[in-house]
């Protein structure tokens, strides 16, 4: 194996960990949702806000890292950001009241801003464009299995306290220091980066069909999914967070096991078709998890997952595609602004909604308002993307 080869499987191994460290702060906190409302007395329509002021700074601070990670390097973004990761979320577990946990969120949120797209961005630094899908899908693996284990290890942490789960992101410091000794030679800037260039974006019809569904997407699966399925367990089946880290780590197993096949099913329906098939099953799960028993909730989070781990990893690839050296970070991360704008607009819609409408200890009328929304985003998926969708070629675009 040649020394270039074992270099960037180095490189590959140090992405996924700032892979893991993105998804660290969503999806192992919401098994401790209800012991942290019963620790601080809160009712459960604010917990919310735990979700929405982490993801809130990405909103902005994504694109703006990442038009920075372009024209200066990745490392100046990238090093500060995940000590900062850790050092304000292992602060969350100091946090004496609920107002201090979320002001500590919004600083480990500010940290977390640029995780989920500067990895993306130096898969493609790294990689030829005829391996980016490859990658792109063994990265969503490795995410699928971080979103599967981190809500199974808050889980089990949080049967010592409601604040363990806030030693995890301390792990980031290591991640920091491989971070530069795998890319000490590398300085991925451009000289050419044009930030009018970039806005107009845009007004690209296939970005914008990204962003919409993106958006969506997102509301849907941390607004309804992951911040308030917790309570469902907890309220109608009387489940402990070991139990609600169990089921999230099913659904993210299979996530993990469907990245697998990105490539053959972009080959077969497109990264096009593979969006609408992902809110078709987003729909019918959401839909009918009010009324399922436990197992069959393990089996329908399974094809949620299925759905994820295809769409997720999928709709990078369509970025990537439509991005060059020049501003290949500055549209990753503005597409996970996006992202972070259905991940914070997600739970405090949501949250709203339950506390006009839903009874006291019972959340299943969320899932109804996900219902409709998963409906309209399936429809709407249709209409824009109606002339691609079944296009047997892979270079539709």
């Amino acid at each position: 194996m040649s020394m270039r080869k074992e270099n960037k499987n180095f490189q590959f191994f140090v992405i996924t960990l700032i892979t893991l460290a993105s998804v660290l702060g969503i999806t192992s906190v919401p098994p401790a949702f209800p012991s942290i409302a019963e620790h601080f007395n809160v009712p459960i329509q604010k917990i919310g806000i735990l979700m929405g002021v982490f993801t809130m700074p990405g909103i902005i601070l994504t694109p703006l890292f990442g038009f920075l990670a372009d024209k200066y390097s990745r490392k100046i973004i990238l090093v500060p950001a995940l000590l900062l990761f850790a050092i304000a979320g292992y602060g969350c577990s100091l946090a004496e009241s609920f107002e201090v946990l979320v002001l500590l969120r919004g600083i480990e949120g500010i940290g977390a801003a640029s995780l989920g797209a500067l990895n993306v961005s130096l898969i493609g630094d790294t990689f030829n464009k005829d391996k980016i899908s490859k990658f792109a899908g063994y990265n969503n693996v490795v995410l699928s299995f971080g979103t599967a284990f981190f809500p199974l290890i808050g889980g089990y942490l949080t049967l010592i306290s409601w604040n363990t789960v806030f030693y995890l992101p301390l792990f980031t410091i290591l991640v920091a220091i491989l971070f530069i000794v795998a890319f000490k030679n590398r300085n991925q800037k451009s000289q050419n980066v044009d930030l009018k260039k970039i806005l107009h974006s845009f007004k690209d019809p296939e970005f914008r069909k990204i962003s919409v569904m993106n958006f969506l997407g997102y509301i849907l699966l941390i607004g309804c999914v992951f911040t308030y399925i917790p309570f469902h367990f907890k309220y109608t089946f009387g489940f402990t967070s070991k139990e609600i880290g169990i089921y999230l780590f099913v659904m993210s197993l299979s996530a993990a096991f469907s990245s697998f096949f990105l490539n053959r099913a972009i080959d077969i329906i497109t990264e096009k078709g593979i969006m609408l098939v992902k809110f078709f099953i987003f729909f019918i799960v959401i839909i009918a998890i009010p009324f399922l028993t436990p197992i069959l909730i393990y089996l329908a989070l399974s094809l949620f997952g299925m759905a994820f781990g295809l769409g997720f990893p999928g709709m990078q690839y369509w970025v990537l595609k439509i991005s060059d050296n020049d501003n290949r970070a500055s549209l990753t991360s503005m597409h996970r602004g996006v992202s972070q704008l259905g991940q914070s607009l997600g739970p405090v819609l949501f949250g709203f909604f339950a506390s006009v409408y839903s009874a006291k200890d019972s959340v299943v009328e969320i899932f109804y308002l996900g219902a409709v929304i998963a409906l309209f985003t399936l429809i709407l998926t249709f209409f824009i993307l109606r002339k691609d969708i079944f296009r047997l070629n892979k270079g539709i675009l």
